[in-house]
This record gives C-alpha cells, sequence and structure tokens, in this order.
C-alpha cells in the first residue's frame, strides 16, 4: 500500500468574517468623533470599527471603558438603501435617479426602525412599510409573464410565500417596460398599497461586513428617533445600545484581527498512486473546497513524500545483502 504525506498549511492572515471573536484584540478610543470618522480611524490605526458576537464580548467592551454617562460608537449600522429583490436574493441599490423606480417624498425613512418591507404607493412611487402590515400585492408569473394582482391583504412575508406557491414570486420593477405593464395592471384598481418584492434585512451589516445576530438594546431601542437615526452605539454607564444620528461625536471601540498560523498534518494511503500528479490536484481541490465553505481563504496545500514501510524493509534487504560475504 502506498503511504503519502499531505502537508495542509493554514495561515489565518486576518480575512475579516473568518476570524472568530477570540482572534480579535479589542480597544477603546477616548476621542470624539462621528461615525463616519471613528470607521476611518479604526481602519487606519487597527482593523475595523468592533462587531459583537456575543454577551461576553459586550461586556469585555463594557469592562475596559470609563464608566461615564456617554455613548461609544460600534460597527453596527442601519444601511437604508441595501434593499434586494425577493426573486433575486441579490443586492439592488434604488436610488432616487432611476426612471422607473421613484420614492415617495421623504422616503424612505424606516420610521420606528421597522420599515424594511416595500409597497407601491398611488400605483407609481415606492414607500417603505412595516413588513407585518396587511396589503394587496403583485405576483409575477415567469412561465407566461404575467403580473397578478391578488387583492386579498396579506402581510409581505404571507404574500411572499403565496407568490411563490402558485406563481413564481412577488414581483420586482427593473426596467421602464416591467414598470409600464404593472401600472397597467393596477389601474383602476384603487388600492393605496400593494406588496412588491423589495425588501432589506434590519441591521443586517457590521462595518466588517460580519454578521452577528447578537443584540443588547436597551428597552424601546432601536426607534429611529425623528427618522435620521442608523448608527449604533454603547451605553458607557450600562453596556446596553441605542441608535443614534451618525452625525454625532462619541468615543468608539476597534478592534484588531490577530494573525495566526496553524499547520496540519495529514498521512493518506491508498491503493491509488498517490503520487500522480493527477490525484494530488483532485485531493487538493477537495481540500480547498472544504476550507473555502468554512469561511477560510488563505491557506496553502504542499506535498511532500513519506517512506513508506515497504520502502524501508526494501532498503534494510539492500544493505544487509551488501554486507554479506561468500567463500
Amino acid at each position: 500500500m502506498e503511504e503519502t504525506s499531505l502537508l495542509l498549511i493554514l495561515l489565518v492572515s486576518g480575512g475579516l468574517s473568518t476570524l472568530p471573536p477570540h482572534s480579535r484584540e479589542y480597544h477603546f478610543v477616548n476621542q470624539l468623533m462621528n461615525w463616519t470618522e471613528a470607521q476611518s480611524y479604526c481602519r487606519e490605526h487597527f482593523t475595523d470599527l468592533v462587531t459583537i458576537y456575543n454577551s461576553n464580548i459586550n461586556q469585555l467592551l463594557f469592562s475596559m471603558s470609563p464608566r461615564i454617562n456617554d455613548w461609544a460608537w460600534t460597527g453596527l449600522y442601519n444601511d437604508r438603501y441595501s434593499w434586494k429583490w425577493s426573486m433575486e436574493r441579490k443586492l439592488f441599490y434604488v436610488g432616487s435617479t432611476h426612471e422607473f423606480l421613484i420614492w415617495a417624498n421623504g422616503q424612505p425613512d424606516c420610521a420606528y426602525a421597522n420599515e424594511y418591507c416595500v409597497a407601491l404607493q398611488g400605483q407609481t412611487q415606492m414607500d417603505d412599510r412595516p413588513c407585518g402590515d396587511s396589503y394587496p400585492f403583485l405576483c409575477y408569473n415567469a412561465q407566461n409573464t404575467s403580473y397578478i394582482l391578488v387583492m386579498e391583504s396579506r402581510s409581505w412575508s404571507a404574500a411572499q410565500s403565496y407568490c411563490r406557491t402558485y406563481h413564481t414570486d412577488l414581483t420586482s420593477i427593473r426596467s421602464k417596460e416591467e414598470k409600464s405593464n404593472i401600472t397597467l395592471t393596477l389601474n383602476g384598481s384603487g388600492v393605496q398599497y400593494v406588496w412588491i418584492g423589495l425588501y432589506r434585512d434590519p441591521w443586517a451589516p457590521w462595518s466588517d461586513n460580519t454578521t452577528s445576530t447578537f443584540t443588547n438594546w436597551k428597552i424601546s431601542e432601536p426607534n429611529n428617533y425623528g427618522s435620521t437615526q442608523y448608527c449604533v452605539t454603547m451605553n458607557l454607564m450600562a453596556g446596553i445600545w441605542s441608535d443614534s444620528g451618525c452625525e454625532l461625536r462619541y468615543n468608539f471601540f476597534c478592534f484588531t484581527a490577530v494573525t495566526k498560523q496553524t499547520v496540519v498534518k495529514m498521512k493518506l494511503q491508498s491503493e491509488a498512486d498517490m503520487h500522480s500528479t493527477e490525484i494530488q490536484q483532485q485531493v487538493s481541490q477537495q481540500l480547498s473546497g472544504l476550507m473555502l465553505s468554512e469561511g477560510l481563504t488563505d491557506f496553502r496545500i504542499r506535498w511532500r513524500k513519506v517512506q513508506s514501510y515497504r520502502d524501508d524493509q526494501s532498503k534494510k534487504q539492500d544493505v544487509d545483502g551488501g554486507c554479506k560475504t561468500e567463500f
């Protein structure tokens, strides 16, 4: 049986989305800046604004900060333009310059930090609304390229489920032609609001593009008071969070990614010829896919031949035979 040793060198070098919390060092910066300035400062002097994964990290940050009646920036923010279509599940920025996608006056405003789904208002303009509100909705059927107005009022998620069950999905509006067809479908319906497939995830991104579901909101927060609060602060007296206006000036928390190098050695035994370049490439591709699926992007794979037991025995026999003398 052929024996070959595979030496896998895995180097985690600060890929932000791959570093676990224990691979980060945290810093309290006692300087007053707005959220954008604090983000730039952290990225210049450390790695980024902090991401809080769990209560332990929240407590650690709280313990390293002074006990003063003030707030400090974290890396969490609410991107009110990170909209995506239900049908494509792709990010799609919806600006006011699109001729066929027009926000109603003052929209989107994420009122009370509770509006993450979009309805057409008056058949032509978009308005972000609470996803739990019940409205008629527009489905799209890809088989016959048709738009179906369902007059039964449902929440956005219930409308999405209905459209996916009986048609294709909630409708998207990606061209003037689609907008024109939708306007014709809604003409004369008398609906004030109708759900379409545009939505976004609330408080999804952190500054370093990682995701964390942990929260520690103060009671009644977030509330997006005045529809201007899209960045998150921690209270330095209690460790609880609040949404705040991103232009305000506070101290802030940064983190530094700690680079670690791990070497893993694996010995593979196979009846196949493990010295074959083709087989080594196949094994390397499988290992690479496994590493990438775990979020690890910075690694190297090297092969090294290891002496097999059979080769060792053969060498011993050769040596023994060379020492014999016949008379």
